[in-house]
């Protein structure tokens, strides 16, 4: 096997792997004998099919599959030797042409490759002449009373409720779905629904405000909450992964459950569950605790806002210049772009993905950054706590089991991995620039964030 490596320019390069015919002949004739082992031959005992009926029937299949690994794994085994860095896969060059792979004519095989090559680049932003803003938010009295009172009705007691649906209530809906394969075989499931009355559709909100416990609505699976098919499945159906069933969207439930959280009386009961294994006995001991969590809540929020204004300034300033006719091609074989999408805002989407990878990339290996395992639980603790939030307080056991459950899942997991170099990243960039403190209200603060989310939708 004999790989030549030709540079087009200094974003681009092709590859071409030569695989001589002695490269796999031992190891397709071995597989070949392999299968007749394994096959079972009408008119044939086990393990006696004639040679030249198993090589009929799957030689073809096996020596694509063979001589195409070869290649694949050639490309790969040579950039690593080489010390070459790429970017996205290897796709096959456009005048490579057609290769009749056939076991009828074992012959030489010619792949031709293109490659797009890692650009050479000095992440601008981060060195001490760059500035960033970063806010001390202050609490004030009033947004700590208010807060109190909020958390108080988050952990105060679930009651079931006949009458009257309010906009705070959890709701549980019953309704038969039918379920139908590519053949026309269904099978009825019972799908229960739960959700929380103020994320739902307004459309849908207005309508259920107006009914109580046992009454029936006709209602769409995806305008509930507005989410997408993948979410209806997963969630609603509890379809498992690669159930490409159809269902009826269209669905006659049942409300089954009305729960109501009847707000805890500000004492010491709320205090032990707020505070577990605090002395906070009093309002204004309380009051000071709170403020001092919510003060690190804040932090983690004006650390974010100042992590992502070093990510702009990055992004904009950085110059990694990218090949955009690999990038498109790649994208249209990997199917990674829909057909009919437009080529100019997937572009422009796609590189600024990959440069933010890359950028990120170089910065991991500058600062050295390694990830302990302790460290990704640990985050995923964190996110545990911040989907509950209070309601969480004191039961660290039931936080450590689904931060595991978290763990367990692999592409939790890579999120979890990624969020968590990031965020040591970042913290790495924030001790080589200069940032400033600028004080502002928690008013303040939410409404400039509100205004830079909406710049960033426009």
């Amino acid at each position: 096997m004999n790989i030549d490596f030709q540079k087009n320019d200094l974003q681009t390069a092709n590859l071409t792997i030569s695989i001589d015919k002695a490269d796999y002949l031992k190891q397709f004739e071995d597989e070949i004998k392999k299968q007749r082992g394994q096959a079972h031959m009408k008119g044939f005992r086990k393990g006696k099919t004639p040679l030249s009926y198993v090589k009929n029937l799957y030689g073809d299949q096996i020596l694509a599959q063979m001589v195409n690994e070869k290649a694949v794994s050639g490309i790969y085994d040579y950039l690593k030797e080489n010390n070459i860095e790429t970017i996205l896969d290897p796709i096959l060059s456009p005048d490579n042409g057609v290769v009749d792979i056939t076991h009828k004519n074992l012959q030489d095989y010619k792949f031709k490759f293109d490659v797009a090559l890692q650009p050479e680049f000095e992440v601008k932003g981060i060195n001490a002449a760059d500035e960033y803003v970063r806010f001390n938010l202050v609490l004030s009295d009033k947004e700590a009373d208010e807060n109190l009172d909020k958390i108080a009705g988050q952990l105060g007691d679930r009651q079931t409720v006949k009458k009257d649906i309010e906009e705070n209530d959890i709701i549980s809906l019953m309704g038969d779905v039918l379920l139908t394969d590519e053949e026309g075989l269904t099978e009825p499931i019972e799908a229960e629904i739960k959700f929380l009355v103020s994320d739902l559709k307004d459309e849908i909100k207005d309508q259920l405000l107006k009914l109580k416990l046992d009454d029936t609505i006709d209602i769409d699976l995806l305008d509930i909450e507005g989410k997408d098919d993948a979410f209806v499945r997963k969630y609603y159906l509890k379809m498992e992964d690669g159930d490409m069933r159809s269902y009826n969207k269209e669905v006659k439930a049942s409300i089954t459950n009305v729960e109501r959280m009847i707000k805890s009386e500000i004492g010491e009961s709320l205090f032990e569950k707020m505070f577990p294994g605090e002395e906070v006995k009093t309002k204004e001991d309380a009051l000071k605790r709170l403020v001092e969590k919510t003060t690190e809540e804040h932090h983690n929020s004006s650390q974010n806002l100042l992590f992502r204004s070093v990510m702009d300034k990055m992004m904009s300033e950085t110059v990694i210049e990218l090949p955009d006719s690999f990038l498109l091609t790649w994208a249209k074989n990997a199917q990674v772009m829909k057909e009919g999408a437009d080529e100019v805002q997937f572009l422009e989407f796609l590189k600024n993905d990959i440069k933010w990878n890359l950028i990120k990339g170089d910065l991991i290996k500058k600062f050295d950054i390694k990830i302990e395992e302790e460290e990704v639980l640990a985050r995923a603790k964190e996110q545990v706590k911040g989907y509950f939030g209070y309601n969480m307080a004191g039961n660290d056991q039931y936080i450590d089991m689904i931060a595991q459950n978290l763990m367990n899942d692999k592409e939790q997991r890579r999120k979890l991995v990624d969020e968590a170099i990031t965020i040591k990243m970042y913290k790495e960039i924030e001790n080589v620039v200069t940032v400033k403190f600028e004080e502002k209200t928690m008013e303040e603060f939410y409404a400039m964030i509100d205004e830079i989310n909406k710049q960033q939708k426009a």
